[in-house]
């Protein structure tokens, strides 16, 4: 994309009066490694970038709750993009402020020809903290690579994603914010190969996971009633959950070739019991009801008859699973663990026994619920256990 705004310019008048380059710096462009210069360019030729990845749910959660998107070119919304980039991670940004202070910049950002910053917006957002604390001069700018004239959209993401995306990198970024990084620049053109190159170290197969997993994601959130609300995962602590969703729930159903319908189910149980544990969370100060842990049983559940049965009658038997009550949703969950568990346990019968015992010593028999028809069969159920027990052993 040709580039000649009149900021441009401005830069280009900025460094027509300067003898020589700050330095010399690498940087892949196109496949092809080039050595550019680098120069310091004043705060006021610069724009943060509303689009980096590593903002990407703060930008659009602030967007939903405002109705418009963020204008780096407006002073006030450039002043947002400074305060959600410093407060990512309040601890790394302290000690890289204190590393700025003391050393100076130990590596040059990326610029777009018309001065928005690709790389290096937390180091600016940085820069201009200290300036106006320390108003010296000292901090009033920021040393960057300034991108050519012309280059193109999936060219511009391949440098982004192979500065911040690559191996070492990624784990500065959110898990939601990389795998919707990855999806930009699949959405820009690139095949999943070159987005895979792009990133170093990460390869073809673990391109299509991470695709994958977002539209997972994206699959719970629209379930939730809360489409692309990403900002929910990372609020309730939810990536590790979708990993072991691809693991433990899709890929044994892919592998076991079973139809999409019955995939598509087993999904839905799925997110009705993340949505049960989240609302449970809501109301207990975040206690969670499970953890991603749990959700590893899954395949266990699905593949034992009892367990399924236990965990999906409620659910299935709904005309919308939402409706059924979050702590029955869970209820049932566990039932099916413990469904499992016993069978686990099934040559341990003094283990089994004990565990009965104690259940049933734990039962309030003064509440209002204990003289139930329910409560009357299940002992009725129970005595022919406990019959048909005693007449094996005497045998």
């Amino acid at each position: 994309m040709e580039i000649e705004s009149q900021r441009a310019k401005e830069i280009d008048a900025c460094l027509s009066g300067k003898d020589a380059s700050v330095g010399k710096w690498p940087i892949e462009i196109g496949g092809e490694k080039q050595i550019l210069e680098y120069h310091t360019f004043p705060f006021r030729l610069l724009r943060y970038n509303a689009n980096n990845g590593r903002l990407a749910m703060d930008v659009r959660e602030w967007r939903d709750q405002n109705g418009r998107d963020l204008d780096a070119d407006q002073e006030e919304d450039a002043r947002i993009l400074r305060e959600m980039l410093i407060n990512l991670d309040p601890d790394k940004s302290a000690l890289l402020k204190n590393d700025l202070r003391l050393k100076g910049q130990m590596e040059p950002g990326v610029i777009t020809y018309d001065g928005i910053v690709i790389n290096g917006n937390r180091r600016m957002a940085l820069l201009e903290r200290l300036h106006e604390e320390v108003p010296t001069g000292k901090y009033d700018h920021l040393e960057a690579v300034r991108l050519p004239r012309a280059i193109s959209e999936p060219d511009l993401w391949k440098i982004e994603a192979g500065l911040q995306l690559s191996r070492d990198k990624v784990a500065e970024y959110h898990p939601v914010n990389a795998l919707l990084k990855i999806k930009e620049g699949v959405d820009r053109g690139l095949t999943v190969d070159e987005v895979a190159a792009a990133m170093y170290a990460w390869n073809a197969t673990e391109i299509k996971e991470a695709l994958e997993r977002l539209e997972l994601i994206e699959a719970f959130l629209e379930f939730f009633g809360q489409p692309r609300n990403y900002g929910l995962i990372r609020r309730f602590g939810l990536s590790e959950y979708f990993v072991d969703i691809q693991k433990r729930v899709k890929a044994p159903a892919v592998k076991n070739r079973l139809p999409k319908r019955e995939l598509r189910k087993r999904l839905a149980f799925t997110f009705a019991l993340i949505r049960a544990g989240i609302l449970i969370g809501s109301k207990t100060g975040g206690r969670k009801a499970f953890t991603h842990w749990d959700i590893r049983n899954l395949d266990k559940v699905f593949s034992d008859y009892d367990a399924g049965v236990a965990f999906t009658k409620k659910l299935e038997e709904a005309d919308d699973m939402r409706s059924v009550p979050k702590e029955e949703v869970v209820e049932c969950f566990q039932d099916a663990r413990e469904i499992l568990s016993n069978k686990e346990e099934r040559d341990e019968p003094v283990r089994l026994m004990g565990k009965a015992i104690h259940a049933l010593e734990a039962i309030d028999t003064k509440t209002e619920h204990f003289r139930s028809e329910s409560v009357k069969k299940a002992a009725a159920r129970l005595s022919e256990l406990v019959e048909k027990i005693q007449k094996e052993l005497a045998e």
